[in-house]
């Protein structure tokens, strides 16, 4: 198998940008207004993504030609710790596009709070 090509690298670390930019869609409410909220829903989205990435490299190595299955049914901790491991390395990929989307999301809480304390002066 190729060290560095289309269907082992380029399209996993594209999934995993893509999961990086769009699972906080869904893991953040849109109108959240607390930075507590937010960072609940950005973890629970960076958990999501070491999931979808241990499952990734699973499927890579069994395309490979390793018995993946077997190889988690005689050791399913340690399989798991190995994809895991190589879930959270992928994260010097996807890590800091989840931050930028992170401070995004963390800058509209801060606008949406200082709009809401506007329209309160406002209407005293």
């Amino acid at each position: 198998m190729e060290a560095f090509g289309l269907t082992n690298t380029i399209i996993p670390v594209a999934i995993l940008l893509f999961q990086a930019i769009f699972l906080p869609v869904l893991t953040v409410p849109t109108r959240v207004m607390t930075q507590g909220a937010l960072a609940r829903g950005m973890m629970l989205a960076t958990i999501l993504i070491i999931l979808i990435a241990a499952v990734l490299f699973a499927e890579l190595y069994r395309r490979e030609g390793n018995d993946v299955i077997g190889a988690f049914l005689d050791d399913p901790f340690g399989r798991a710790e190995f994809f895991l491991g190589r879930a959270v390395i992928s994260a010097t990929f996807w890590g800091p596009v989840l931050c930028f989307v992170w401070l995004g999301r963390a800058m509209d809480v801060e606008r949406r709070k200082g709009e809401a304390k506007a329209r309160e002066g406002r209407a005293l």
